[in-house]
């Protein structure tokens, strides 16, 4: 028989395999968005409510185009399941539990993404792994929302370029945290202009077009660096001619929808320049070789591989519906304490409005200084119980400030004292905003352990639980306006009021439940 003929006939034998292969990975994915439906709602919500990750519609088409271009050498060979496939399973599956545990939508969000290359394993085995690494991979690493920590360095990156190409060309300018101070006005980088939006959407599409176009992979690196500091570059530029164009022909033709259209267009450029200079440099296409077809998994085998997948994912939904029947959320009213040598708690008036939803109990208060008549502004709010969808401290839409009204400066880390010789390492906002600018102190505590982290407040969270623990968790911020440059002075007012608050686990403030029992609070 001739090559060719026993290629067909090779091909033909192992037909059977890959359609009982492919019918249970159609299964084990039914099973997948079935009993993840609500982490694929969330996913779906967070690409279309936050403008950073609209491209993550794109992101699945593209995945299975891929695919779908390398289905001949996914045939190649038969399918042979994997048991370390059922390793990862349970891994990742353990990873949504947690992360459905403590309310942590990323660890839900990653695992549920990255449970598709892990049933690739489990049911087709490590060679089609290896064929479809790239758009696995794209997958998992571009469907997941995981921006938003960069849009403060891209914020800082970006000011710091635009002041520097404005000095470079004679404009005279001041940079105060994110405002760029010129003659004319005084421009702040906001989140909106930090460029994460185009930062990922272009690294997405330079890592898709660096695949298809180049075989070589030093070519690949080279095109996805490019597409990744292009748009650091170009958001930088756009800034600098927006304050160039405003500080020469006036404002009017610096904002508004002549702001909006300009750095779309810029954008748009820069995109199509980058494509253009990476198609000169294109690899010509090389049709890939199909290695020599290796035997097969005993079709018992295979079965118990897949009927394991399965049960492994139906597995973590299970365990988590015990969840939605915990304990409904605690209700408790603070109230703010006396502070030696400030006169208060009074209802606060100024423009600072923390939300953080769904605490058992919170409180504004403000205080002015016996000595001075400086006012410092208090929110303290409580959590109670096993962090929980709607009832838990760090997460989305949780801030210490309106984001619509203020803006971040600049951030920083100080130390702080309170009573008893207790002490924390507190975070701070230098905000800036229509009722002016503003510090503020924040820090989280989970039982006496208090830091200015999110990301180690949910872990000191997750030990408590896993501990067996009900973890109480709260949040205490402290706020007064700066006027001028007394920022420095302002610091000092709030470490003196800080110096005078309870430490955590005192009853000088009480946490009282709606019967009227008094509960201490952390």
């Amino acid at each position: 028989m001739n090559r060719p003929l026993a290629a067909v006939a090779g091909f033909s034998a192992r037909t059977p395999d890959w359609v009982l292969a492919a019918a249970a990975f159609a299964v084990a994915v039914a099973v997948l968005l079935v009993c993840y439906w609500q982490t694929v709602q969330s996913l779906v919500w967070t690409w279309d409510h936050d403008g950073t990750y609209q491209y993550g519609f794109l992101i699945f088409p593209l995945s299975l185009w891929t695919v779908f271009n390398l289905r001949h050498q996914l045939q190649a060979n038969p399918p042979v399941p994997s048991v370390w496939g059922l390793a990862g399973v349970t891994a990742l599956v353990f990873v949504w539990y947690a992360g459905r545990l403590l309310d942590i939508n990323l660890a839900q969000h990653f695992a549920f993404v990255a449970l598709f290359p892990a049933l690739v394993l489990a049911c087709w085995g490590w060679r089609a792994l290896w064929v479809l690494a790239f758009p696995l991979g794209y997958l998992v690493v571009f469907a997941v929302p995981w921006g938003n920590a960069l849009v403060g360095p891209l914020q800082d990156i970006t000011a710091h370029f635009a002041v520097r190409a404005l000095e470079l060309t004679g404009t005279p300018v001041l940079l105060n945290g994110r405002e760029i101070i010129t003659p004319s006005a005084v421009w702040m980088v906001a989140d909106a202009c930090s460029g994460v939006k185009f930062f990922i959407a272009c690294t997405a599409l330079g890592c898709l077009y660096a695949y298809l176009m180049y075989q070589r992979w030093w070519k690949r690196v080279v095109f996805v660096a490019m597409a990744a500091v292009a748009p650091v570059v170009a958001n930088g530029l756009r800034v600098y001619f927006t304050v160039l164009i405003g500080e020469t022909w006036g404002l009017e033709y610096a904002t508004g929808t002549d702001h909006m259209i300009f750095g779309w267009q810029f954008f748009g450029s820069v995109l199509v320049l980058l494509l253009l200079a990476g198609w000169f440099f294109r690899d010509p296409l090389v049709a890939p070789e199909h290695p020599t077809a290796r035997g097969g998994m005993p079709a018992r085998a295979r079965t118990v591989v897949w009927l394991a997948a399965v049960a492994l994912l139906i597995a973590g939904p299970a365990l988590a519906a015990g969840l939605a029947a915990s304990a409904p959320p605690e209700t408790m009213r603070l109230t703010a304490p006396a502070i030696a040598g400030w006169s208060g708690p009074q209802a606060a008036t100024d423009g600072w409005r923390p939300t953080f939803k769904g605490a058992a109990g919170q409180v504004r208060a403000s205080y002015h200084s016996d000595a001075n008549g400086d006012v410092v502004e208090l929110f303290h709010a409580i959590y109670t119980g096993k962090p929980r969808r709607g009832h838990t401290l760090i997460t989305y839409g949780n801030d210490l400030y309106d984001s619509a009204h203020a803006q971040i400066l600049s951030r920083a880390s100080r130390q702080v004292e309170l009573a008893n010789g207790w002490s924390t390492t507190a975070g701070e906002l230098r905000l800036a905003g229509a009722t002016g600018s503003r510090l503020v102190w924040y820090w989280y505590c989970v039982e006496r352990r208090c830091t200015r982290s999110p990301v180690l407040a949910k872990l000191l969270q997750a030990w408590g639980v896993l501990r067996g623990q009900v973890p109480r968790s709260s949040v205490w911020a402290l706020s007064s306006s700066v006027v001028s440059d007394d920022a420095d002075r302002v610091r000092t007012k709030l470490h003196a009021f800080a110096q005078a608050l309870p430490a955590p686990g005192a009853p000088d403030m009480q946490a009282q439940r709606p019967s009227g029992l008094a509960g201490s609070q952390p």
